[in-house]
Order: C-alpha cells, then sequence, then structure tokens
C-alpha cells in the first residue's frame, strides 16, 4: 500500500493514479507492459489514516542521541529527512494506491535498486568523465550529505554493459555474492538488461531536462522525465536448487515508483540549482572516488 505523504509537491491519489493510466502506462507497449506493477485505488477510513499517524509519530518520538548503535539494530527508524513528515488527513486524502506484494510464494529475497540517470544530462560538458548520477553523487559524498537510495555504490551505465567483469562489479552493490556470480550475471543480461536500455531508450525520447530546460520551463512538461529517472527496479530472486553454489535466479523484474514528478512547489528552480551546482563545482570532471563508466578508458591508461 503507497499512502501520499502530507508535502506541497505530492498529488491525491486519484490524480497519480490518473497520471500513470495515461502518461506512463502507454510508455510501455505489449513487448514491456509486464514491467509495470499493477495498481488500484484504496478506499482509506479515517481510523487507518489516525493509527499509521499515530505510528509515525511513535517512531518519530525515539531519541536516536539516547541509542546506541547496538540499540538501533531492529528498531524501526525513520531518516531524518523523513522524521515529521505524515499523511495528509483523511478530509484531504481518501485513498491509498494498492498495488501487488512480490515477495510471495517462491520468492526468497526481494532487491530495489535505483538506476537513476541511464543517460547523460544534456547540460554535461564534452569532457565530463562522471555521468550525471555519478557527477551528483560524487558532490555529495565530500560534501557529506545524505545519499539517499540513488547511491548504490555502481554507476548505473555500468548496467548496460556486455564486459561481465564490469557488470560483476557493478551487481556486488546490488545483491553480493560469493559463489553463482556468473548465473547471476547471465540471468541479469538476459532479463534485467532489456528492461534497463527499454528505460534507457524513454529517457532519451524524454530528454529535455538540460539546464537551460530548467531555466526556461515554459512549454516544457518535466513530470514523465524526470519520474523516468527516479524509479525503482525491483527483482524477485529464488535461491537456486539446480547447483550447490549458493547461486540465485530471477523470477521477475518489475519498474515501481513511477509516479509523475510536479513541477509546483520549487521543484524546478532545484532542479536548475543542482544542475548549476554540479557544472560551477567541476564536478562532471572528478574522478576522485568515481567508478563511472566514462572514466573507465582513462583509469585503464593510467
Amino acid at each position: 500500500m503507497r499512502l501520499r505523504k502530507d508535502l506541497p509537491f505530492t498529488q491525491p491519489a486519484v490524480q497519480a493514479m490518473s497520471d500513470f493510466q495515461n502518461r506512463i502506462a502507454p510508455l510501455f507497449n505489449e513487448k514491456h507492459k509486464a514491467l509495470l506493477m499493477e495498481q488500484a485505488l484504496y478506499m482509506l477510513t479515517p481510523e487507518m489514516v489516525s493509527k499509521s499517524n499515530n505510528e509515525l509519530k511513535e517512531i518519530d518520538s525515539v531519541d536516536l542521541s539516547a541509542l546506541s548503535s547496538e540499540d538501533v539494530k531492529g528498531k524501526h527508524i525513520r531518516h531524518h529527512h523523513r522524521r515529521h513528515v505524515y499523511l495528509p488527513p483523511y478530509e484531504n486524502e481518501q485513498y491509498g494506491i494498492l498495488m501487488p506484494n512480490l515477495q510471495g510464494p517462491g520468492v526468497d529475497w526481494l532487491v530495489e535498486f535505483k538506476p537513476k540517470w541511464l543517460v547523460q544530462s544534456p547540460s554535461a560538458p564534452a569532457d565530463a568523465r562522471n555521468c550525471r548520477t555519478c557527477a551528483l553523487n560524487t558532490m555529495r559524498r565530500e560534501a557529506g550529505a545524505h545519499q539517499g537510495r540513488g547511491d548504490s555504490g555502481f554507476c548505473p551505465l555500468n548496467l548496460l554493459v556486455a564486459d561481465g567483469v564490469v557488470l560483476e562489479r557493478a551487481l556486488m552493490n546490488i545483491w553480493p555474492l560469493k559463489d553463482g556470480i556468473d548465473q547471476f550475471v547471465a540471468a541479469f543480461r538476459e532479463k534485467v538488461q532489456p528492461a534497463l536500455r527499454h528505460l534507457q531508450t524513454l529517457q532519451e525520447e524524454h530528454g529535455a531536462v538540460g539546464l537551460d530546460d530548467f531555466l526556461h520551463p515554459d512549454g516544457k512538461d518535466f513530470g514523465v522525465a524526470m519520474a523516468l529517472r527516479d524509479c525503482s527496479v525491483f527483482l524477485a530472486l529464488r535461491r537456486r536448487t539446480d547447483s550447490d553454489d549458493g547461486g540465485v535466479e530471477i523470477i521477475d523484474v518489475r519498474l515501481a515508483d513511477l509516479d509523475l514528478k510536479t513541477s509546483e512547489a520549487g521543484k524546478v528552480q532545484k532542479w536548475a540549482a543542482m544542475e548549476q551546482e554540479l557544472l560551477a563545482g567541476g564536478w562532471y570532471q572528478k574522478l576522485d572516488g568515481s567508478n563511472c563508466a566514462l572514466s573507465r578508458p582513462i583509469l585503464s591508461q593510467a
């Protein structure tokens, strides 16, 4: 169940469902529509909203400064940027969005990762050695800022390569395996890379997301473009029973979090400021701590 956060830029569930059906679903034809998570509106009750908010407030009441790292283990802890954000009152939102549970019978693990930008930013300089995702992650790491789920230790472009060694290094950040990694790489190539290539194609088609676009937004539609760059990939994994190498098989691949991004509440200004900071700081060219696919040819010559 997805429940809307009470923030200025979140859309009511009815609007979010309409946007998904009319703007996102048509991008996935017969060949790719199985990648999308099924969604349905679910009528809430005042009691459900009240109980959920009370549970969130109870979690937020925990004094983290008084807890040791050992005490934190096993507790429900919200990240600081989520704390004190709750559901809208029932009078303002009567629906949630229901989606299938992918971790059902026959699934041993459900893995989530964010591929983020699978194409370069239109604003990036010609001599860039970082893709847009790696440039942002490098900047945030150096500043000690919150990384978010978009920084998982791999370059998104490396998820699309044919080179088995490079792909293996990237996948070790998604699902680390000591044994059976060769089979996992082969399964990823067969079942996941086609999904990522379709996502990459859609990002190319909706590519008006450069600094100039953000600075001159009139007539631009960032909703779909930014949703495609912030979606999540879910892999349903099952333990292999046909070998003793401890490997896994991929039994399902789904895309989620494809809610249309709003341009309201200063979002466009935020995107513009972020791109300006990446360019002004030279983060597209910095190699410090970067594992970007764009820097690999230079590193191999060093």
